[in-house]
């Protein structure tokens, strides 16, 4: 176990707050230790009536290449992740959620940072119009499972939350 000696805020920002703390180790060793703090997200792999999944496309700039993942973004400090994913479902896809279903939460990056991605599974339920955040810019792609698993396999989708959800479907047997 690791006891925090002191921390220092170097940056709070809109969505990251990284410190830089000192910790003492169980041997009494100390080291320092740069964590990004993160309210967390939440997302769903919403299933189509004719059993496809909807996904979005957008360009992420940390990667700095357009990414391909299912629905997703962040919590509000505090809300509930059932919430958060209701509500960004309705923005980015434009559909309410029947049959919501938790598959629990991942943890991206453990090494540094506090972010854990609440996953979900849904059924498409009544269009209600997308309504995107004024900074997004994405467009909505519709793949089946078996399209899904080759593009896994060959490399075209790697994002971890999207490849987490489709793994414990599987195991929740929803797929």
């Amino acid at each position: 176990m690791e006891r925090q000696i002191k921390s220092e805020t170097i940056y709070d920002g809109r969505v990251v707050k990284l410190l830089k703390d000192e910790v003492e180790l169980d041997d009494g060793t100390r080291s320092i230790r740069e964590v990004v703090k993160h309210h967390g997200g939440a997302a769903i792999a919403l299933k189509r009536k004719d059993g496809c999944f909807y996904f979005v496309s957008q360009y992420r700039y940390a990667q700095e290449t357009e990414m391909l993942e299912m629905c997703a973004g962040k919590l509000n400090e505090g809300e509930d992740p059932k919430a958060a994913i209701i509500r960004e479902c309705e923005e980015e896809l434009g559909f309410t959620i029947n049959n919501l279903t938790d598959l629990g939460y991942m943890v991206p990056t453990c090494g540094y940072s506090s972010e854990k991605i609440y996953l979900f599974y849904g059924e498409e339920g009544e269009y209600v119009g997308k309504h995107f955040d004024e900074d997004e810019r994405l467009d909505t792609e519709v793949f089946s499972i078996e399209k899904i698993d080759e593009m896994i396999k060959e490399g075209t989708l790697t994002d971890a939350k999207t490849i987490c959800i489709l793994y414990k479907m599987r195991l929740e047997g929803l797929l």
